[in-house]
């Protein structure tokens, strides 16, 4: 019986490696999807993986190869059998009998901004004897964005208060945009979070909360994250667009149309309402400075200055990000600053670093600390 038992095995061994390095991919299906489509800095996401074996021969064992941005940082037990090196090398390796599907969740932190896709994964078969029996590259298509991540609030409501303030010294009867000014109807561009569930239960319909000033508001954002020095600043950089995307969400929340200038891709004016929101994000998770330094954009954007404020008839107001302080922009910010063009620089600076404070009419300049 001892005999007959070894021969029976061996005589399966041998026949379900012989059957695998024929038919190992027939009835095989594996995938790997992000479970979120975005994420923001630091925030957790998972990565989930599904292998599913629709025939009737058992597979001892599949290895399922992927690579991966080493931005998107594993956690916990699935960090194992991962290689770091330009990016993440991730192996996980299955085992499952006949009609069966396996799913699993890796769990991940996003630790930069960034667009990030998996485009295919490779798969090694091996019989119960660790014999391969066969390799495949499948085509995947899965991505996300990670969106920077949003300044501290109350840093951002002192912006805020700081830019209500500069518009007040020009109009005394100009009032704050940033405050509460009443309830309408909602539109399918308002986040839910700004639904006024009270009222929308007074009055039988979805009411929000209303932001919109009785004079017409036209910020522009300039953000600059030209970096040419020998020793990179890119916690600076990075500051910046979190920055720049924490006050332009503000603004379209608080129904403020939105202009972007920027030395990168993004260069676009936004209508009022958070609908657009995530159009900014995605572009500012993929922005890079482009070959037009901070002096060139803001040279190009004072010819055009005398263009944008012809008949308008609104009250513009120009926010400027940029670590980059040298003279000439710091001139090129006077001879555009004034008594109706009021400027605010908010002036990203490492925490080692003395605040700066120049002497700039019509300019205000809040340093913006950055700790390493």
């Amino acid at each position: 019986m001892i005999w007959i038992l070894i021969g029976g095995l061996l005589i399966f061994l041998i026949l379900q490696s012989v059957l695998l390095k024929t038919g190992w991919r027939r009835g095989l299906e594996v995938s790997v999807k992000f479970t979120d489509p975005y994420a923001y800095e630091g925030d957790k996401s998972k990565l989930q993986e599904v292998v599913v074996n629709r025939k009737w021969l058992p597979v001892s064992a599949l290895e399922v190869s992927m690579a991966m941005s080493r931005n998107l940082l594993f956690e916990g037990d699935a960090g194992e059998n991962t290689i770091k090196t330009d990016q993440t090398y991730k192996r996980d390796v299955f085992s499952f009998l006949f009609q069966e599907k396996i799913t699993r969740s890796l769990d991940f932190v996003a630790t930069k901004r960034g667009y990030y896709e998996i485009t295919e994964i490779d798969l090694n078969a091996y019989d119960y004897l660790f014999r391969n029996c066969g390799f495949a590259m499948v085509p995947q298509l899965t991505q996300m964005y990670v969106y920077p991540a949003q300044v501290d609030t109350r840093r951002l409501n002192l912006l805020c208060t700081a830019i209500s303030g500069m518009l007040a010294v020009n109009n005394q009867l100009f009032p704050d945009p940033f405050e509460f000014s009443g309830i309408r109807e909602y539109e399918p561009t308002d986040p839910m979070s700004k639904i006024n569930w009270k009222s929308s239960a007074r009055q039988g319909k979805l009411m929000v909360n209303q932001f919109d000033s009785t004079t017409n508001l036209d910020p522009v954002l300039i953000f600059d994250i030209e970096d040419s020095r020998i020793l990179k600043q890119e916690e600076l950089v990075e500051e910046t667009i979190r920055i720049v995307s924490s006050l332009a969400a503000r603004m379209l929340e608080k129904r403020m149309p939105l202009g972007i200038v920027s030395n990168t891709e993004l260069n676009e004016s936004f209508a009022p309402g958070g609908g657009k929101i995530p159009k900014i994000n995605q572009m500012l998770s993929c922005v890079t400075s482009n070959n037009r330094t901070g002096l060139e954009m803001l040279t190009e954007l004072s010819e055009d200055l005398g263009k944008m404020d012809a008949g308008t008839g609104s009250e513009r107001v120009f926010i400027f990000v940029s670590k980059n302080n040298h003279e000439e922009i710091a001139e090129s910010i006077r001879k555009m600053a004034g008594v109706t063009t009021p400027f605010l620089w908010v002036f990203p600076r490492f925490s080692y670093e003395e605040d700066w404070q120049p002497e700039m009419p019509y300019v205000r300049v809040i340093n913006w600390e950055v700790k390493v």
